[in-house]
């Protein structure tokens, strides 16, 4: 059943066969008397035949477009009337005055109700051409044409939206029929794309932390797919170091390394550090799932990538994600290819900046709109002006039939043309306004001063008289509207106070107070509020912690080293991680000053908060035993964990795309990738041939082949391939497979489901076994019916792997006749009766010896 989109396909092909016809038609010169231009008409009805009460499309047309029409005139096709007849003979008319496709197409989506044959007939009324030109008052003289349409009982297949998810192990590129994959897969373009969960303080300085990635899926397991070093890293050794056990410097809190790495279409890309600098050395690309690398490059002179970009462009002869994408540098500057590395022709100039990251949104097609608020008038009569920046206005715009700015060289970012709208707004007062924050097409917060702040905090900035805020609509209806403008007095005791966070589809904005930790939510619809303060948390919360928001809840966390979750509607704390028991616990004891790891919130993905643990300025060598954490944003259960240190002060430099975790861990200064990986598992059985009541013992391996497995340490240490593990045992595992740790010793492997198809051809489960820690499983069976079995081993696959399965086989042979015992021989009479009593008559004597025996003895003197 065509849908919108399938039917606008259609017509847009059509598009894009007429568009040859529009360019094709020569020109004539005037003639007198006019012409008289013969018209053919065309119509069709797709699918027919067609099941009852299911739609086909019905396209009509006339042989070619108007001579001149083109899409920015009026040049047209018109009065066109299609009657359809039922096979009852009930009439339904359709009459269009105007056909609005310059190419003369028409379409209707049309559902019968009535099984048989239908008659549909197209009538094209002629017209004279009253535009100027070259057909000036020629006629083209009217034409029609009737066809039939088949209705069925039965009905017609249902069309496919997409094929299932996958069950196996899956790469890029996605076959484009997979349409359903959209929702497991995503990239991690960088801001505004990923936006930030958190913020604190005011403008351009203020810092923006845990990420939000609003795609695709993320990991439930600790499996690592692969690491790689981006520099040396780890303990250096000797003794002519600093301290024994002394580490490479690690980047800490300003030099940071992996800082803006990026995912698109299954490649991650990233700067490597230069001497001591987190960045300048060269940028790489390489494959998400294997770690191997595809391109490198230098950016000296030019800019690495800060963000990425896939815009969808939509024309009558173009529809999709341009390729191959980009990869741009700060503010639209310069371009790489993303594929190849190379760098791009386009050189963008005066792209207009923004107050914040998050006064910039994405479109509906991928572009980035940025707002700015203006007076373009005095102190004295103020005239404000708000604005949409478009990208692509500058980037993959139209022109013509094709693309525009797409590897083009030198663009003026800064053109009137390169902004949606340009509008008037009424603002209280003259002084500096800066957007703080816009939800695309609903509403932007303006802010005016500071909340307040004490001297020695960091973003905190004394203030006398407080903030404004101002909420001005952006839906199209009302855009520019001023909803409310209020003012947020300094908090008392030089609390240092700020606009930390909102939810604009619930209608909620955040401030939180950064010496007592507490938070108030206020409603965007009138400013008022709503709820708070919140609860004390602990005393470490003072130093860096941030509410991030998402799913309609608040989390919270810092050096206090506690997970809180918050219902952002009323304020109530929902839940804590951290302060429980086994597997809700940072507890560090003696290890750490603070009692409890610190714990950052990294990532936000897929209904899960990812947390990672670091410090802002840490000693080397490093504490032991940092990790990070892997939380059900619902509930606060713990998922996974895995040992790690987080980069930069606050672990915000991690990624999530295509169900995998991404990290650089300070520990040795690798990345590693986290995900769901491939298996394989072998089988064997042994004797191949045995006898029908004797028993078979299969055997068999389950081993994981992520690309990690195959690095020059693993197999050194796993000459024979590294075993796959349950999901209980997985954080322990890829510990000691990855980072050198000791080797667990409750190590669980994985299930094995044993079937056999026998001689019968009977498909059939034989039992179940598991893995040890080896990957090595074995199963002892007795086959009940002779001839040859087929056997499978079938691994199901866990959070950790991608299912796999083998197959052998084994025969069984009937077993042999039993061999028929002798026939007695009969016995003669002799051997009846002889010797029975030979035997009585022995016995007899003996015991008549023995009583004469005893009468000689006694008559001895």
């Amino acid at each position: 059943m065509p849908n919108n989109k399938t039917t606008a396909a259609i017509a847009f092909l059509l598009i894009l066969t007429f568009a040859i016809s529009i360019v094709a038609i020569p020109t004539a010169n005037a003639h007198d008397p006019p012409w008289t231009i013969i018209s053919y008409a065309y119509i069709t009805a797709g699918p027919n035949p067609v099941g009852v009460g299911q739609r086909t499309l019905i396209l009509m047309w006339i042989d070619g477009p108007m001579p001149g029409a083109t899409v920015g005139n009026d040049i047209r096709r018109i009065n066109y009337t299609l009657t359809i007849t039922d096979p009852n003979g009930k009439t339904e008319t359709m009459h269009w005055d105007t056909i609005a496709d310059p190419t003369s197409c028409q379409f209707v989506s049309y559902a019968p109700d009535t099984v048989g044959t239908y008659t549909l007939k197209f009538d094209y009324g002629g017209q004279k051409y009253t535009w100027s030109g070259a057909y000036q008052n020629d006629v083209f003289t009217a034409a029609s044409k009737t066809m039939t349409l088949t209705v069925q009982e039965e009905p017609l297949p249902e069309p496919k939206n997409s094929y299932p998810l996958p069950t196996e192990y899956w790469t890029r590129p996605i076959e484009g029929q997979n349409t359903a994959w959209y929702t497991i897969s995503s990239n991690w373009l960088g801001e505004p794309y990923i936006t930030s969960g958190a913020a604190i303080g005011g403008g351009t300085s203020g810092n923006y932390f845990a990420r939000i990635q609003p795609d695709g899926a993320g990991p439930n397991s600790a499996h690592i797919m692969w690491s790689k070093p981006i520099q040396d890293g780890g303990v250096v050794g000797g003794n002519s170091t600093g301290v024994p056990g002394e580490m490479y410097y690690t980047g800490g809190s300003y030099n940071t390394r992996f800082s803006n790495a990026l995912i698109m279409n299954g490649r991650l890309y990233y700067d490597e550090p230069y001497g001591n600098s987190g960045s300048g050395g060269d940028y790489v690309c390489v494959d998400l799932r294997t770690g191997e690398e595809i391109w490198r490059t230098n950016t000296t002179g030019i800019g690495a990538p800060s963000f990425g970009y896939l815009y969808a462009f939509d024309n009558p002869n173009q529809h999709g994600i341009l390729p191959n994408g980009l990869l741009f540098t700060t503010n639209f500057a310069r371009s790489y290819d993303p594929r190849t590395g190379r760098v791009t022709t386009m050189n963008v100039t005066n792209v207009p900046s923004v107050d914040t990251p998050l006064a910039q949104v994405v479109g509906p097609n991928g572009e980035i709109l940025r707002y700015r608020v203006t007076n373009i008038g005095n102190a004295t009569n103020p005239n404000w002006r708000l604005t949409q920046w478009n990208s692509s206005k500058v980037v993959g715009y139209e022109s013509g039939t094709g693309v525009g700015g797409w590897y083009s060289g030198t663009i003026d970012g800064g053109l009137a043309s390169r902004y949606d709208w340009n509008i008037s707004i009424t603002l209280p007062n003259s002084a500096s306004w800066r957007v703080d924050r816009v939800s695309y097409d609903n509403i932007m917060l303006l802010v005016q001063g500071s909340f307040g702040g004490h001297p020695t905090a960091s973003f905190g900035t004394v203030s006398f008289y407080g903030a404004n805020v101002t909420a001005i609509s952006l839906k199209p209806a009302s855009r520019g509207t001023v909803l409310w403008t209020k003012n947020f007095p300094p908090a008392e005791n030089n609390i240092t106070r700020s606009l930390a966070n909102w939810d604009p589809e619930r209608g909620i904005f955040i401030i939180a107070d950064k010496e007592t930790s507490a938070m108030y939510g206020y409603s965007l619809s009138n400013g008022e509020k709503l709820w708070g303060p919140t609860e004390p948390t602990n005393d470490y919360s003072y130093f860096r912690t941030f509410p991030a928001v998402a799913y309609g809840k608040i989390y919270f966390a810092g050096y206090g080293g506690v997970l809180y979750c918050y219902d952002i509607t009323d304020g109530k704390l929902l839940w804590t991680y951290g302060n429980g028991g086994p597997g809700n616990s940072t507890f560090g004891g003696l290890e750490i000053s603070y009692g409890h790891y610190p714990i950052f919130i990294d990532v936000i993905a897929d209904g899960k908060v990812y947390l990672g643990t670091t410090e802002h300025s840490p000693n080397s060598p490093l504490y032991k035993d940092a990790r990070y954490r892997c939380i059900n944003a619902t509930d606060g259960t713990e998922i996974w964990t895995l040992m790690g240190w987080g980069t930069g002060m606050d672990a915000t430099y991690d990624r999530v795309a295509d169900g995998f975790f991404v990290f650089l861990n300070c520990y040795d200064m690798q990345i590693y990738c986290v995900g769901k990986g491939p298996s394989a598992t072998t089988v064997a059985a042994s004797p191949k041939v045995s006898v029908q009541g004797s028993s078979v013992l299969i055997e068999g391996t389950v081993m994981d082949i992520a690309a990690g497995t195959k690095q020059k340490e693993q197999v050194a240490r796993f000459p024979n391939g590294v075993p796959a593990v349950s999901d209980e045992s997985m954080n322990g595992w890829m510990e000691y497979v990855y980072m050198q740790k000791p080797r667990p010793a409750d190590i669980k492997g994985v299930e094995v489901t044993l079937s056999v198809i026998d001689s019968n051809n009977n498909y059939r489960e034989i039992g179940t076994t598991t893995s040890d820690a080896d990957g090595f499983f074995s199963y002892q069976w007795t086959p009940d019916i002779p001839g040859k079995y087929k056997v499978i081993a079938s691994f199901a696959g866990s959070e950790s792997y991608w299912p796999s399965h083998a197959e052998t086989a084994f025969a069984v042979d009937p077993a042999p006749e039993a061999t028929p015992e002798p026939t007695p021989t009969p016995a003669s009479m002799a051997d009846l009766y002889f010797m029975p009593m030979s035997i009585g008559l022995i016995v007899a004597i003996v015991a008549v010896g023995a009583v004469l025996a005893i009468l000689m003895l006694r008559k001895r003197p």
